[in-house]
């Protein structure tokens, strides 16, 4: 009897561990990349973190992050101007 008993909760108990949540998969480009996909860029935010290129903050316990941009980038140089040509 105690053999029936035991089967039929784990019969009843294992759909319950086939529905188990899987884990969030791990972000595939971390903070820390988004400096070396964009050379130009001197800072970037998610929202809950800022980055520069040397090091990051670290992020705030109930802070949902959002996409990743680019906050500050390195100035763009002009082209270099070539010297007026002289009339003899």
């Amino acid at each position: 009897m105690r053999r029936i008993v035991v089967l039929a909760l784990l019969l009843a108990t294992s759909p319950a561990w086939a529905d188990a949540p899987t884990p969030p998969p791990a972000d595939l480009r971390p903070m820390q990349r988004y400096g070396a996909d964009h050379p130009d860029c001197l800072g970037w935010t998610n929202g809950c973190t800022i980055c520069t290129p040397k090091a990051c903050s670290t992020p705030g316990i109930a802070c949902t992050p959002r996409e990743t941009v680019c906050e500050a980038e390195k100035p763009v140089e002009p082209p270099p101007v070539a010297p007026p040509e002289q009339k003899p």
